[in-house]
């Protein structure tokens, strides 16, 4: 069984054992470990464009520009767009091994939303390929498996960042490429579902993502780890 988020080189890890169960639980619970994920990661797991950004002229580029290595993907199900914003990711020689989507939604709303995603890869492991699972999926989930969460945020009447919906990950496939040490690719695809904050129905919500190259590192580096 899974049991918590290892942390390279850092002093929280007793801190945090047992706070990521590996066994099955209600739905809500995958709402509570998306938000330790990304409290774990901090700002940089989910940062949205300084409020002067000008969103049309990145989705003017983003669509004219199709060799330009950005993150790109496409949503389908309780929202249908495409997106393209950046990748992320953070590899140790411990095992330790986190990839982070940061994209921008082109869906003609009047509030930007961005999608922010981070797979975590479980067990001991060198894997850079395999099934992405949400929480219902951990306890039968091999080694080099990923673990999954994302969420949608969007700028609140003060002009910060908060969470528009939370995602759940129900099954998906993910494959990155390395070179000495440096993510250089990426292929992500996931079903799941979102829930609206304060709501309680959940809209299906599939992703297909690309990731040409993660210039940004996390540090440090998450492992979900078995007793």
């Amino acid at each position: 069984m899974f049991s918590a988020l290892s942390f390279t080189r850092s002093l929280a890890v007793a801190a945090l054992l047992g706070s990521l169960a590996g066994a099955a639980a209600p739905a809500l619970a995958v709402e509570a470990q998306a938000d330790f994920v990304f409290d774990a990661l901090g700002p940089v797991a989910c940062e949205m464009p300084p409020p002067g950004f000008d969103v049309s002229q990145f989705r003017t580029f983003a669509e004219n520009e199709p060799d330009a290595p950005i993150a790109r993907g496409e949503l389908q199900g309780g929202i249908n767009t495409s997106f393209a914003g950046g990748g992320l990711y953070g590899a140790d020689g411990e095992g330790g091994f986190v990839v982070g989507v940061q994209g921008m939604l082109f869906d003609d709303g009047p509030d930007l939303t961005m999608l922010c995603m981070v797979l975590v890869r479980l067990g001991q492991s060198d894997d850079t390929a395999g099934s992405v699972v949400g929480e219902e999926g951990l306890d039968a989930a091999p080694d080099g498996s990923f673990f999954g969460v994302y969420k949608l945020v969007r700028r609140n009447a003060d002009g910060a960042p908060e969470t528009f919906a939370t995602g759940a990950v129900e099954s998906g496939t993910a494959s990155f490429g390395m070179f000495d040490g440096v993510l250089v690719e990426g292929s992500i695809t996931i079903e799941g579902s979102y829930t609206l904050t304060g709501g309680d129905i959940a809209q299906p919500l599939s992703a297909n993502i690309q990731i040409p190259r993660a210039e940004n590192v996390i540090r440090p580096a998450l492992r979900l780890t078995r007793n």
